[in-house]
């Protein structure tokens, strides 16, 4: 086995011993070694001291519950073990041994050697008699001032430890009295550098047979929770490779599946970083998450949302952030989903629009403080989605003027013309953090009617390209990820991508992008047990392998959701279905313009007035008491300026009159600076 080198000075190499710190980058230019050892640091050695007492602790416990049947097997053996102990004596008295070479001698007529041994043997059986008398001597008086003098109780404990003592001494070769249960909870042996490079040899990766060419970047260290080590690969190996042989690493290496976790390293493609945990990450003990029972959340700074292999807690910035998140059925990405929602439900600023469209309910206890809420896929409950999300689609444009409008008057509030967490706080902008979270999103995108289908995508990729910079963040997560559930558009511009457990390279890149699979990021290697874990490419960071919040049910998720109906209770700022809102209404006000537009019909102008009572005629119960000037006045507060149009249709005097064209009701629907692309 070689071992990499790395300058220490201008003539002298030290070679790599200590792992990298977490987060940093293992390059030689720019990695310094550690002044504290491995098992210092990263809480090793306290989680080294706590994981041995543990299993110490339990050894000690489980023998005590057998206890009482290696009594009753050393009392059986307790014959058979005088006995031995009998023989022994006498043979060892009697000096055995010089006795049968004597005879040996005798046989072969070799007097003058049986002669000496005769000598000898004398004078030891003399020597080893006196010796054995003095010795029975002080037995027999021990035995009976102890029986005489010592309290009953001392008398029988001895008499106890000199039958086990014997019984351990008649106990049969074959049968070992401890290895009736394992001594340490069946743990294997500690990791080692010779048994890393060896399983590696083993794995069946060609150009990878001898563990001579596997170079050791630094030796297995002790973290918290496992052993890590660096290594560089033969020359043409690819960690990749090694990726996907994890099945017979694991086999090699005689550790569980789910503790064995390697993954490619920063140096180059033949840099490997392997983590072996103690026991299975997935259902290792979680630290407690700081959310669980207490607690708010400010989108604007790190949030806690997934804990790593050694179980360290992670932080992710959530603003400025739309996501996908995929992974088979029953891995957890509902879960995730919900979590996500409470971190967002956790700021009361948050507005939040949450879709189930699998039907089941899961996102019941983010109804308790969602602004838009729906669950299902039936014909009702599609209209009505795409309705709240064209009212959603409308406030992102509103959004974009305001921020464009306080990036020109005051450049100090808004000096990247983006939401901050100042201009989110200012009630009377009304530009909180609002969170679109859409489960099973294929339902959307793949509608098969093609109209519903094509506006529901061109919303969602608007608000995926643009609504970050004000504000509005959306997720979308499914269970069969590919081109068509997930659009390019959407998945391309998703600063975070979550995967838990996928079939093949298709759907991994689908979430995690295009050549994640060849680059190592591979969330096919999870197992089915390994739920709620999965690969996390966050905006500008290392693909990880995280796990998310153990312990989140449906129970616990609601207790959550009432904590944060309570404080946007106490603010003020509960709204929407959560605060009992006649959504029908809604939807009515937020198909205005839709309406404008049916009513138009194909003509080029209309007046106000005849547009009053075309509304009126559609939906009479709605806009039965409108009137030209108040439905200039609505057409005003969504950016539409109506003018001096003409209609000819009309005689010469009243073709002239207050109105709008069509094209102005066409643009509105698209940008509101009239770019029909979307773009900033």
């Amino acid at each position: 086995m070689t071992t990499s080198t790395g300058q220490a000075g201008p003539d002298t190499e030290t070679p790599r011993t200590t792992p990298p710190a977490a987060g940093t980058s293992t390059a030689s230019h720019d990695r310094e070694e550690p002044i504290r050892p491995p098992w210092m640091r990263d809480g090793a050695l306290v989680d080294t001291v706590r994981t041995v007492s543990r299993r110490k602790v339990r050894t000690v416990a489980r023998h005590s519950m057998w206890a009482p049947g290696y009594a009753l097997r050393l009392l059986r053996w307790f014959p058979r073990g005088l006995w031995r102990a009998a023989a022994w004596a006498v043979r060892t008295t009697l000096d055995a041994e010089t006795s049968t070479l004597q005879h040996a001698h005798a046989g072969r007529g070799e007097s003058a050697e049986f002669v000496t041994l005769e000598r000898v043997h004398r004078a030891r059986v003399h020597d080893r008699l006196i010796v054995a008398g003095i010795v029975a001597a002080l037995v027999a008086g021990g035995a009976v001032s102890l029986w005489l003098l010592a309290p009953r109780l001392v008398s029988v404990a001895v008499a106890a430890v000199l039958v086990l003592l014997l019984g351990w001494i008649g106990r049969p070769k074959d049968r070992p009295l401890l290895n009736a249960v394992p001594l340490v909870d069946g743990a294997p042996p500690p990791m080692s550098a010779p048994m890393v490079t060896e399983a590696l040899a083993r794995v069946g990766i060609g150009g990878m047979n001898d563990a001579d060419g596997i170079g050791l970047l630094y030796d297995v260290a002790r973290t918290a929770g496992g052993y890590q080590v660096g290594l560089e690969l033969p020359a043409g190996v690819t960690a990749t490779k090694v990726i996907a042989k994890r099945e017979e690493l694991s086999a090699a290496l005689r550790r569980e599946l789910g503790t064995v976790w390697p993954t490619r390293g920063k140096r180059h493609e033949g840099h490997l970083e392997l983590y072996v945990a103690d026991e299975p990450v997935s259902t290792a003990r979680q630290r407690p998450w700081a959310l669980m029972d207490k607690g708010q959340v400010n989108i604007f700074d790190p949030v806690p949302l997934f804990t790593d292999q050694r179980g360290h807690w992670m932080k992710l910035l959530l603003a400025y952030t739309s996501g996908v998140i995929g992974g088979l059925p029953r891995m957890g990405k509902t879960f995730v989903m919900r979590q996500l929602g409470l971190v967002f439900a956790l700021d009361p600023r948050c507005v939040i629009y949450a879709y189930d469209l699998k039907g089941t309910g899961d996102f019941g206890p983010l109804s308790l403080v969602a602004h838009g809420y729906g669950v299902g896929d039936e014909p009702d409950d599609m209209r009505d989605q795409l309705v709240q999300l064209r009212g959603l689609h409308r406030e992102m444009r509103r959004r974009v003027k305001e921020i464009r409008n306080l990036a020109e008057s005051n450049r100090a509030l808004c000096p990247e013309n983006k939401i901050t967490d100042q201009i989110a706080s200012m009630r009377d902008l009304r530009m909180g953090p609002v969170l679109l979270l859409v489960d099973e999103c294929q339902v959307w995108f793949e509608h098969p009617d093609k109209a519903t289908r094509e506006e529901l995508i061109q919303i969602c990729t608007d608000l995926v390209k643009r609504g970050p910079a004000v504000g509005i963040h959306s997720y979308f997560g499914t269970q069969k990820p590919d081109a068509s559930s997930i659009p390019t558009a959407i998945s391309a511009n998703a600063a975070v991508r979550f995967s838990l457990k996928v079939m093949g390279q298709p759907a991994n890149d689908a979430v995690l992008g295009t050549g994640a699979y060849k680059t190592g990021i591979n969330a096919t290697v999870f197992a089915y047990e390994d739920k709620g874990m999965g690969y996390l490419r966050a905006d500008g960071a290392e693909a990880q392998i995280v796990r998310s919040v153990f312990g989140l049910d449906g129970v616990q998720a609601e207790k959550i959701g009432l904590r944060a109906r309570a404080a946007r209770e106490a603010a003020g700022l509960l709204s929407g279905y959560a605060a009992g809102e006649d959504i029908a209404d809604v939807m009515q006000q937020v198909d205005f313009l839709t309406d404008c537009r049916t009513v138009v019909g194909s003509a080029d102008t209309i007046h106000l007035g005849d547009l009053a009572a075309g509304l009126a005629a559609l939906r009479e119960p709605t806009y039965g008491s409108l009137t030209a000037h108040s439905v200039g006045r609505q057409l005003r507060e969504l950016g539409i300026e109506p003018k001096t149009v003409w209609d000819a249709s009309k005689p010469r005097g009243p073709a002239s009159g207050k109105g709008v064209e069509r094209a102005q009701l066409n643009v509105s629907a698209t940008d509101p600076d009239g770019d029909e692309d979307g773009r900033e």
